[in-house]
């Protein structure tokens, strides 16, 4: 981590961070440095693993563990390592080997690295030293999962510093982990990572995001997330949070949470494409409704915060960092307990170094998390265009002041009273979403059986430039579309825009305001809306038309399918439950081939009709051979 203290009088203003496009980082712009080939092979730190010249930590204080519990199971977090990777390598591997030594007892099921894995990018003995502590869980075979920090990204942790992120991805790229079946993937630019772990009868997903969230590492996220929505999430992410009242002896000259965007005129981003605190959560952790829980390390402290997702469930927010502390930061770690019965997470912070723990409240504590809540038991769909390969939306505007010009092109489209902003006359705006390849079979090639029954669907949008007339602040209302359009529709192609009998009745409503500022996403309900296209009403999208409250009210842009950033783009959700399937052999569709279904297939003997398994149009042996071979597999 690389925040120092400083004075926090500073200009109360915002930098503004213009979203990066999904692209991967730019290798060409990259400092030439050292690489991996180049070590030693003998650091201070290799030489003490090898010689096995530390001696294991044991507890021998704090308070007992449920070791023998089938619904409990403990994931230990190591905050920032770069001090003893720079100086105190020998306290990095009593924590690594303390671990490995603790797995049964504790039942560790993954060792989470909150990033700083060393205090300088550019030099290959503190790589060397951190590789040898984690390869400690390499030969346990122990899960494990590396977040990369500003000091694995610059050259002394500066965010004005060249981005050199070569080493990282050299020591601990997805290469490192092939073979491994806990290791699932990692992006493309192998900056961020996931894996999939087993605890208390639950399957979790550990994301690690790269410092700073550049929106290429969260697009990736989003798809993975997408095709994870059975399994609760635990997220990690460099820098995310801060404690300054604990700096300015609890007075808030800048409130403890996310950091600030004031102090990113200080200390700005440190990847390629990073973005700030908030958005991180706003573009992405608050969307995701099975993300958790968030750590974060970088800045010297212990905190944490409860935030609420889209769907109203508590994401517990949590900084873990004593660099600080005398010897770089004396070995201490994160302990925690997940017990997926009693819906808890208890959390100690322990060093094995000093074999002691920390009595602190923030030091100390139980996070209260209905595990079930954060995943579906029911497949969920997901369309947004570009995400996963998915290419079906359609959206465009149509604008009364310009008749004949289509947008279909644009990366925003407006919904507007007077898209003129004319004194005389309102020139109507009207925006349009439509998304294809919803569902399979001949209603089209999308991964939703139209027989299915509709749980639940959910059409997101986001707001590129809310309403900022300070006197009305119109409502937006959402409809189904009656009749045909497409992305070169234009007013007057429609026959003047949508009204009367083009539009089905009112589904949804929206405010024009972002409510707090920076809250741009804007959610609606419209289950019933799909599960009519399921069932055949044909799927012409939905309108979006201003309210009128006294002419020239404002309107909205909304980012488009064409959007450079990815999670701008509309998104549809949908969770549902597949039409029940069963054995053509099973005929008494009781779940079972058995004895009642060959009766039925014998009365059948020599006729046709539902008997006839193979179609030839009589009931024989080769039916009996297939209901037969059911059977046994059963």
């Amino acid at each position: 981590m690389s925040f120092h203290k400083f004075s926090l009088s500073v200009p109360v203003f915002c930098l503004l961070l213009t979203p990066a496009i999904a692209d991967p980082p730019d290798e060409s712009a990259w400092l030439p440095i050292a690489s991996k080939d180049q070590a030693s092979g003998v650091s201070l730190l290799h030489q003490i693993r090898d010689t096995g010249s530390v001696v294991l930590s044991e507890p021998t204080t704090g308070p007992t563990y449920r070791s023998g519990d089938l619904s409990a199971f403990t994931v230990i977090g190591l905050p920032d390592t770069q001090n003893y990777s720079e100086l105190y390598p020998e306290i990095f591997l009593d924590q690594t080997q303390w671990v490995a030594s603790q797995r049964y007892l504790r039942d560790i099921r993954y060792v989470n690295h909150y990033g700083d894995v060393v205090q300088h990018a550019d030099i290959v003995a503190e790589w060397e030293n951190g590789d040898a502590a984690m390869s400690v869980l390499d030969v346990d075979g122990l899960p494990y999962g590396i977040n990369a920090g500003n000091h694995d990204l610059t050259a002394n942790g500066i965010p004005t510093e060249p981005y050199i992120p070569q080493l990282f991805v050299e020591y601990f790229g997805p290469q490192r982990f092939a073979g491994r079946p806990w290791y699932i993937n990692a992006s493309p630019s192998g900056m961020s990572s996931y894996q999939i772990i087993e605890g208390g009868g639950l399957q979790f997903l550990m994301l690690q995001i790269e410092c700073d969230g550049p929106v290429r590492e969260l697009t990736w996220a989003q798809e993975v997330l997408d095709n994870h929505r059975d399994k609760p999430v635990m997220m990690t992410t460099h820098r995310y949070l801060q404690d300054a009242e604990d700096y300015t002896a609890g007075v808030p000259l800048v409130s403890s949470g996310r950091y600030p965007p004031v102090w990113y005129t200080l200390e700005g981003p440190y990847s390629d494409g990073g973005i700030q605190s908030d958005d991180i959560w706003n573009w992405f952790i608050k969307r995701n409704p099975n993300i958790f829980m968030v750590n974060c390390g970088h800045f010297h402290e212990e905190y944490r915060q409860i935030s609420t997702n889209v769907r109203g469930n508590p994401v517990h927010e949590v900084l873990a960092d004593y660099q600080d502390d005398p010897n770089g930061g004396n070995g201490w770690l994160r302990i925690m307990q997940f017990d997926v019965v009693a819906n808890r997470i208890d959390v100690e912070s322990y060093s094995p170094w000093l074999d002691e723990y920390r009595s602190a409240d923030e030091s100390r504590f139980t996070l209260d998390v209905e595990f079930e809540r954060y995943r579906s038991d029911f497949p969920v769909a997901v369309f947004q265009q570009g995400l996963n390969g998915y290419t079906g939306t359609r959206d465009t505007w149509v604008n009364e002041d310009e008749p004949n010009t289509s947008y279909g092109d644009d990366d925003t489209r407006d919904a507007d009273d007077d898209a003129a902003n004319s004194l005389f006359s309102d020139y109507l705006g009207q925006a349009m979403i439509r998304f294809e390849d919803l569902f399979s079979g001949e209603s089209g090639d999308g991964p939703i059986d139209p027989d299915s029954i509709i749980l639940d669907a959910r059409l997101s949008i986001e707001i590129e430039d809310d309403i900022d007339n300070p006197i009305f602040s119109p409502d937006f209302f959402v409809y189904p579309a009656l009749i045909p359009w497409e992305e070169n529709s234009t007013w007057n192609s429609i026959g003047g825009g949508f009204s009367g009998s083009d539009l089905g009745p009112q589904i949804g409503v929206f405010s024009g305001d972002d409510d707090p500022n920076g809250n741009s996403l804007r959610q609606l309900n419209i289950t019933s809306l799909v599960q009519s296209w399921a069932d055949g009403a044909p799927n012409n999208g939905v309108v979006i038309v201003p309210e009128i409250i006294g002419g020239n009210d404002d309107g909205i842009s909304i980012w488009t399918s064409e959007s450079g950033n990815g999670l701008f783009r509309p998104r549809l959700e949908i969770t549902y439950l597949p039409p029940a399937t069963y054995d053509p052999a099973d005929f008494n569709q009781d779940g079972n081939v058995d004895g009642q279904d060959l009766a039925f297939l014998l009365s059948s003997w020599g006729q046709s009709g539902a008997g006839d398994l193979n179609e030839d149009g009589v009931v024989g042996g080769e039916d009996l051979a297939i209901l037969l071979s059911a059977w046994l597999v059963r």
